[in-house]
């Protein structure tokens, strides 16, 4: 079941929750249904790290709303933005928000956007989708890889891959998009065209059936301080010590790099005498992270969510960046009396329990704050003292409680993105006769203009990844023989997988559709008490992500029992553990046998979808696939984009998901299926 594709945590816990009759959560193989499947989709493609951009510079009247059920407030430096994240600015102000791509997203006056997108899959891949909604906008930075993004105005959108400076606006009436260096992938409902430096284009949301083409870029004010910007943020050398791509330039203005024996480079910022980390700032809470340090200082933000501080001999307080890229809230440890919290930071490769004394715990370490129950902040500042005796009146806890949650704030949501008069794609032709090509100069629009009422963003539906080219794709047509093996592959084995298939020259295939009565099924048993053992030890391994002893326990289970009323779902259940265990060929190599079962219009089977979406990325995944492999990932990638229409028909939306989550998981999908297609494409063969 496609809930099943992240964790084995998440798959131990989703399959509790499937609202027909279910054994995976007993540890006998029986497939929920599809309404289990649709339900899980959310889960499975969010099972990536969370991500988190950087609110960074701004001036002037600048507000965020973190989520569509919470108020606007004034921003602050360094305040985490998570996905559905809006920003918008008041007359001349303008703010700067860090992506973790490295790439920089401007906001100029009476502007207002967001992340709409903005998730890693559990492949590693990143999607991120950039509205705006009104104003102006600016954009700096590249698609790196397999990753997605694409930036999002009134009648049209633009995707990115290669390093490029590009300029959004969106008038009341028309939008506008200019490259100011690089190359970008225009798309509107009229064409889908690369705008080169230099080049503007003009679309009326209005009248979609055409769009404007100037050979130059009308410069505005506001470009010398987007360019300023760019410039302060260039070639940090903190770049040379940190993997993360933001919030560097602000370390080598506030601190210097230092080389120790125990903890190898660490960064000293220039405190003043008593300094301590985690005192200027104050803890805001996130639904997904719980309370999360917002730090006052200008260089707050790579300290305080990607490693550790210690207090390290004469050199006083440094920072240790951590190597692992995973966002953190604040690395501290807590005490909690009846009005009062207090805190500290934990040590460098500290495994701190609430039951131990700290590493670090003194007095002169520790911050306090009053606090009161369902407190959406904590700050330190204006405290009048600190409890005469912490430890009587404090004890250690790992975590605060939460702030209680309502359920009013499901209802709460964006206003929904309209497609296009096109759903299934543009296509651009050089002699397009809704192109008008104007060589005056693009129209320039005024800095400020007056904020029109709220409206609906009119966008593309699915946003397509960067250079995406619309191509026919080969239909997968010959035979697939794969035979599961008795034993576990061997690391070193380099032979492709057993694969036979031959290409015929595609043809439009139908939408397929789930057949109106599906056949009765007879109920999966195992085939004694040896067997149902067998398939606990496994779900029992991979519930505590043992994934080499989960790959033994599948292999045992094969060798002894071959025929298995369970054999298909041993198959899939070898592709998510050779997938979590970065084995692309493999998942390959036992997705074509279950492909050749479920391809024939099955639908009724709730595996076909996870099938696709796992034979999908990784095929995008292996570095240099065969013929075989890229034929069998594009007929999974075009099958995938052919099921998911029937998959998210509007009558099977459950009533617990939300129209924006059913039609964001929808997105998603298809944007891993196009990145294959385009990825394997450029790859050659074939």
């Amino acid at each position: 079941m496609i809930g099943h594709l992240g964790t084995a945590k998440t798959r131990s816990h989703e399959c509790e929750r499937c609202t027909h009759e279910c054994a995976r959560h007993g540890h006998l193989a029986t497939w929920a249904p599809l309404l289990s499947l649709l339900l899980l989709l959310p889960v499975a493609l969010l099972a990536g790290p969370g991500r988190y951009a950087r609110l960074g510079d701004f001036d002037g009247q600048v507000e965020v709303q973190l989520s569509a059920a919470d108020a606007w407030m004034p921003a602050e430096r360094n305040l985490p933005l998570p996905e559905s994240a809006w920003i918008r600015t008041g007359p001349g102000s303008r703010v700067e928000i860090e992506l973790d791509t490295g790439g920089v997203w401007r906001l100029g006056p009476e502007s207002q956007g967001g992340l709409a997108d903005y998730a890693r899959f559990s492949t590693g891949q990143r999607v991120t989708l950039l509205v705006l909604d009104r104003g102006l906008a600016y954009f700096t930075g590249e698609s790196k890889g397999r990753d997605s993004l694409t930036l999002i105005v009134p009648g049209a959108q633009l995707g990115i891959s290669k390093p490029a400076r590009v300029r959004i606006e969106a008038q009341d009436q028309s939008s506008q998009v200019a490259v100011l260096q690089g190359v970008a992938r225009f798309s509107s409902a009229a064409a889908e065209i690369d705008l080169a430096q230099g080049q503007t284009t003009r679309v009326e949301p209005g009248n979609a059936s055409r769009f404007f083409l100037y050979r130059e870029v009308a410069p505005l004010d506001a470009d010398r301080w987007n360019a300023a910007r760019d410039k302060a943020l260039t070639t940090p050398v903190a770049a040379l010590h940190v993997a993360e791509r933001y919030g560097l330039a602000d370390l080598d203005a506030s601190g210097q790099w230092i080389q120790t024996e125990d903890l190898g480079v660490v960064w000293k910022p220039k405190d003043s005498e008593g300094w301590a980390p985690y005192r200027d700032g104050r803890w805001r809470w996130y639904s997904a992270l719980g309370y999360t340090w917002v730090s006052g200082e200008a260089w707050g933000w790579l300290p305080y969510h990607y490693g550790r501080w210690t207090r390290h001999g004469e050199l006083g307080w440094v920072w240790a960046p951590a190597s692992n890229g995973v966002f953190k809230p604040g690395e501290v440890f807590w005490m909690r009396g009846a009005r009062v919290v207090g805190w500290g930071p934990l040590a460098p490769g500290e495994e701190w329990a609430p039951a131990n004394m700290p590493a670090q715990y003194a007095g002169a370490n520790l911050t306090f704050a009053a606090f009161q129950p369902d407190a959406p902040v904590i700050d330190p500042a204006g405290f009048d003292g600190r409890p005469k005796e912490p430890l009587k009146v404090t004890a250690f806890t790992e975590a605060l409680p939460s702030p209680a949650f309502y359920a009013s704030r499901l209802d709460a949501v964006r206003p929904w993105v309209a497609p296009l008069a096109t759903s299934s794609g543009v296509r651009v032709a050089t002699d397009l006769p809704a192109v008008t090509q104007n060589t005056a100069p693009a129209p320039a629009a005024p800095e400020q203009r007056p904020a029109p009422p709220p409206r609906p963003i009119v966008v593309a539906a699915a946003p397509p990844p960067p250079d995406e080219v619309i191509v026919p794709v080969a239909e997968y047509v010959g035979t697939v023989i794969v035979a599961p093996p008795a034993q576990a592959p061997s690391k070193s084995a380099q032979a492709a997988p057993a694969i036979v298939a031959a290409a015929k020259t595609p043809a439009p295939a139908p939408v397929p559709t789930p057949p109106a009565n599906p056949p009765r099924r007879q109920p999966k048993r195992p085939k004694d008490g040896g067997e149902e053992r067998a398939m606990n030890q496994f779900h029992r391994d991979l519930a505590q992500a043992n994934l080499a002893k989960s790959m033994d326990d599948l292999d045992e289970w094969s060798r002894r029992y071959p025929q298995s009323d369970f054999a298909d779902d041993r198959l899939y259940d070898y592709m998510q553990v050779h997938s979590a265990a970065a084995h692309p060929d493999k998942v390959l190599e036992y997705g074509a046998a279950l492909m050749a079962k479920n391809l024939a219009g099955v639908f009724d089977d709730q595996q076909t979808l996870g099938v696709l979406y796992l034979v999908t990325v990784n095929a995008a995944a292996i570095p240099r696939p065969n013929n075989p492999q890229r034929a069998l990932g594009k007929a999974a990638a075009q099958a995938m984009m052919e099921t998911l229409p029937v998959y998210f028909e509007a009558s099977r939306r459950p009533p617990a998901t939300s129209e924006a989550d059913w039609q964001k998981s929808r997105r998603r999908l298809e944007a891993a299926a196009r990145n294959t297609v385009r990825t394997l494409d450029a790859q050659g063969g074939m």
